[in-house]
Order: C-alpha cells, then structure tokens, then sequence
C-alpha cells in the first residue's frame, strides 16, 4: 500500500506538519530597524611562515562600502590575531539582535587542510560560526547568518579576462565541515581541493565579482541567484597569467553552501539602520 511505501527504514512513517502554510513564508523578514552587523577579518600580514596577501585592502575597501551600501554596520579588523577574532565574534554573539534583519562575517585571508589563518595561527571556520547557532545566539535565532572565505581549498589548479600581471594565490583551505543549523549560508572562494587566485592591485576575483553584484543586484535580487551570478562571472571572466606554466591560464569557480531556508534579499533601508554601536 502507498502508506507501507512511505515508511522509512527504522519503520516510521514520515509526518507531515499542518502548520498555516509556513511553506508560503517565502522571504526572510529584511524589515527590522536595522539591517545588522557585518564583520570583515582582512589579513594582509603575518607572524608565522605565510606570504603576505597584496591586493586584500582593495578587497576590503570595496567590501566595506558595499555593506554600507545596504544597510549594514560594519567592524573592520586588520590583521587580527586569533584571540582578538574570537574575542570579537564573542562579543557579537552576545549583543541583542532583535531588532537586527541578518549577520555577515567575511575573512580574507590564507586557507590550508581545513583551517584559516588568524596573524598568529590557524583555527577551523567552525569557531566563527559556532557561537551564533539558535542555542548560543537566540536573537539572529530564524535570521539569516552569512559567512564569506576569501581563501584557498586545496593545491590543485583549475584548467579551465587575463590577468596581466601578479597573479598570486591564497593558499590552501578545504573545510572538513559546515554548518548543520538552518538559516545558514557559507560562500567560499573556490571548489575544494582547488587554488583560489588573488591580483595584487585588483584585489580577489572572487570579492571582486561579489562586490560588483551587490552593487548593482543587491538590493532586488535574492542572494542564492546573486551568488549563482558570481560563479558565472569568476568562472567565465577571469583566467590566470602568471610566468610559470604550472599555474598559468588557470580557472576558479566558487562553491556556495546553503543552509537558508527562505529567499534573502537586502532591501532598500534607511541610512539610520546603520546607527549602531561598533566593537571596533
């Protein structure tokens, strides 16, 4: 019978929730007094054995003024330390967000194994997130909570606009795990296993193409389609010029994972959302 095909393995059969069309509720609620924080870590410089990262303040600048651009209050820290990120994330995990639409936290820096890097050390992406789940964080508990790397997931080159010059990469990062909770999103530069390619003068290609969607889409497009729209651009747009044949005429794509559970678009908002306390 229709009823025996329905039951699952451990012999239960699955239950279908009456609530009022909670199915209808297609879009995030953008329309609390504050858009809410975005947080950007930029690392261009550090303590142990890495390169430093050219190119990561243009990144930055154009981030900052994006996000301020749709409402966001938005902390910059400048090659932070490992406590001094965590010390902050903290700090933001338990301010009150209720009257705040969403979260944003962007790290631009070098990857490896799994792992990103602070000035001092290395540390898993999942102690940024860790700290605003619906137990730790009960006011962003239903909102939208995004997480951007800027960094590598691997030593593999892609083979896919030349970059004439200074083509570098941001080392390796491929995270081992991501978020479980619902209304998450984590954009990562690029697939695992691969490079992720950074111009000394023009910044990522990846934050780059972010940026041009948020300003010109940001505000009527729905986040998933926007990001579909920076995959396009990364992967369509850009290919590595470098003076070793190993890493020249290279592609990236980015890889975006998606936790969300109703559509997000950054709505128009009154300057005022912005007035609210920085940690910084």
């Amino acid at each position: 019978t229709e009823q025996k095909k329905l039951k699952s393995s451990n012999g239960t059969s699955p239950k279908c929730l009456t609530t009022s069309n909670s199915y209808r509720n297609e879009y995030y609620n953008m329309n609390h007094k504050y858009r809410g924080k975005a947080i950007i870590f930029n690392h261009e410089f550090f303590e142990i054995d890495l390169n430093p990262r050219p190119g990561t303040g243009k990144d930055c600048e154009n981030l900052e003024k994006c996000l301020k651009e749709l409402g966001f209050s938005v902390d910059v820290l400048s090659n932070p330390k490992y406590a001094e990120i965590m010390n902050h994330v903290k700090k933001i995990a338990s301010m009150n967000h209720s009257k705040n639409d969403c979260l944003l936290i962007v790290v631009l820096t070098h990857g490896m194994n799994g792992k990103l890097f602070a000035k001092d050390t290395d540390y898993r992406p999942e102690k940024l997130w860790g700290p605003f789940t619906e137990e730790n964080c009960p006011t962003l508990a239903g909102k939208p909570k995004l997480f951007v790397f800027q960094a590598c997931q691997g030593e593999d080159y892609d083979d896919g606009i030349t970059l004439t010059k200074h083509s570098e990469t941001d080392g390796w990062f491929e995270p081992d795990r991501n978020p479980t909770h619902p209304d998450f999103l984590v954009a990562k530069s690029s697939v695992p296993g691969y490079y992720s390619w950074r111009n000394s003068s023009r910044g990522t290609w990846f934050i780059s193409s972010l940026c041009e969607e948020l300003y010109y889409s940001g505000k009527t497009t729905d986040i998933l389609t926007l990001l579909t729209f920076v995959c396009q651009k990364v992967a369509l747009n850009f290919e590595s010029s470098t003076l070793e044949d190993v890493s020249n005429e290279k592609k990236q794509v980015p890889c975006i994972s998606s936790m969300l559970t109703r559509r997000l678009v950054f709505n128009e908002k009154p300057e005022s959302s912005q007035d609210m306390n920085s940690l910084v």
